[in-house]
């Protein structure tokens, strides 16, 4: 089944919403997925924002 970039940002958005992560990270981490949604549809959240983040866990 193949997921969309944008069904992967929503996701993302509710990983972020639920960890109180602010806009600009989010924004980032959008910005990710959009350069390659096929890669980010098999990571977790975790590592997308780690990688915005620069290592950085909330």
């Amino acid at each position: 089944m193949d997921i969309s970039a944008e069904e992967i940002k929503e996701f993302w958005r509710g990983y972020c919403e639920r960890r109180n992560i602010p806009k600009d990270v989010i924004a980032r981490g959008e910005a990710e997925i959009d350069k390659n949604p096929e890669y980010w549809a098999d990571q977790t959240m975790d590592e997308l924002q780690r990688l915005v983040t620069g290592g950085k866990a909330r």
